[in-house]
């Protein structure tokens, strides 16, 4: 009933690239990807939490996209039955009690770097991931943004979650023994599609 018309079918970018990079999960094997935009927002203490995984260029997009992901194995996580609450009268309490959680996370003094540091689900779901795993992730991802693609295949075949520090650098991988972390293994089908040449 308007005169303005307005088109519902339009989606922002922003809407855009958020829809891609979930769609992209699967693709990649992880719970969360983030852009670079995000990143950068971000605080440079949790920004160290973050994952450089790749670099894109979405569909609808002109400008490549750095993703990123945080590395967390929820299956570390034990799930405890829901306790039964108490009469309605705890509702209002229950309610107040969120809202409070929820203010604190939006003040000012709230760091969410600390949270990653400190609660004890977060360092139970990033134990799995060894600081050296981090390391030859990077070293490899590194070689394969540098065109040294069969230099980043082999290091990416030792991206193992917790890596023997021991380990050589492979040569000749099956796919059933690639590590299992999920960009690892996208990068390396990605780059087999072109026998490891640019």
């Amino acid at each position: 009933g308007s005169e303005f018309k307005i088109d519902a079918s339009y989606l922002s970018p922003n809407v855009n690239v958020a829809s891609r990079l979930e769609a992209a999960t699967k693709q990649f094997g992880v719970l969360t990807l983030i852009s670079h935009f995000m990143v950068r927002l971000c605080s440079p203490e949790l920004g160290v939490y973050c994952r450089l995984i790749d670099q894109v260029t979405v569909k609808g997009s002109k400008q490549p996209i750095r993703l990123y992901t945080i590395d967390l194995d929820r299956m570390t996580l034990k799930v405890s039955p829901k306790k039964k609450t108490l009469a309605m009268r705890n509702r209002f309490k229950l309610r107040q009690l969120r809202e409070a959680q929820r203010n604190e996370k939006w003040s000012d003094d709230y760091f969410v770097a600390k949270v990653f540091a400190a609660d004890a689900d977060i360092i139970a779901m990033r134990a799995a991931f060894a600081p050296e795993f981090f390391l030859r992730f990077s070293m490899a991802f590194r070689n394969y943004e540098a065109g040294e693609w069969r230099v980043a295949r082999d290091m990416f075949y030792t991206c193992h979650y917790c890596p023997d520090k021991s380990m050589e650098y492979p040569t000749n991988v099956e796919e059933e023994d690639w590590p299992v972390d999920g960009p690892t293994r996208t990068l390396l089908t990605f780059m087999r599609k072109t026998h490891y040449h640019p």
